[in-house]
């Protein structure tokens, strides 16, 4: 069974496209990113699942969802939602929390999440995974790289598993201009996660 609840939201911004490697592409831009909130499995009262995310243009809302839906294929009732939309954990034994990166960190939604619920965390099954576009190369050095952006997790909250996938960039969901910057700047365009890599970590993590 699936609950589906469908948010959007309008945002206006003067930062563009910010890459987690910190380099930022300046430009108006105003477009509508879809943040989905759902239930996937039976609606139970046990073996309840958090999927927590942040996004800025809707890809890690998407990993979120494929994450979500091998984890009800274990038999838990899977609750993915907007960060900012999650009121109380309490229902929940285990909770996973997703990020983009922007300019080397989590998004404040998902670090304002963890930051509110540490406490109630550290006494859960706790994940935590984000896309980047440095993991476009997914060498030892750029894994090494991309894990420090989680420190400020570990310090409040030692996560038991640690998902970190490429990201995407569309251009699609950007301006004139900041398709020129980015032509100018040689970014590389297009959607690098690895649905595979995705898969087997949704798999691997431990819920309960």
């Amino acid at each position: 069974m699936v609950i589906f609840i469908k948010t959007t939201e309008l945002f206006e911004t003067a930062i563009g496209v910010t890459l987690c490697s910190g380099t930022t592409l300046a430009a108006i831009v105003r477009s509508e990113v879809e943040k989905p909130s759902f239930t996937l499995g039976e609606e139970t009262m046990s073996n309840r699942v958090l999927i927590a995310y942040a996004t800025k243009t809707g890809s890690t809302a998407e990993i979120a969802t494929r994450i979500g839906e091998i984890i009800a294929e274990k038999g838990f009732s899977v609750d993915v939602k907007p960060a900012k939309e999650v009121i109380d954990i309490s229902p929940y034994s285990t909770v996973l929390v997703g990020s983009g990166i922007r300019v080397g960190q989590m998004m404040g939604e998902a670090m304002k999440f963890i930051t509110k619920n540490q406490a109630a965390l550290k006494e859960k099954h706790f994940s935590v995974f984000f896309g980047c576009m440095i993991l476009k190369d997914h060498t030892p050095e750029k894994i090494e790289e991309v894990s420090a952006y989680l420190q400020p997790v570990r310090d409040l909250v030692q996560p038991e598993y640690e998902g970190m996938f490429a990201g995407v960039i569309d251009p699609a969901k950007m301006t004139l201009v900041e398709r020129m910057m980015m032509k100018v700047m040689k970014v590389p365009q297009g959607d690098f996660r690895n649905w595979t890599a995705i898969e087997s970590w949704a798999r691997e993590v431990e819920v309960v």
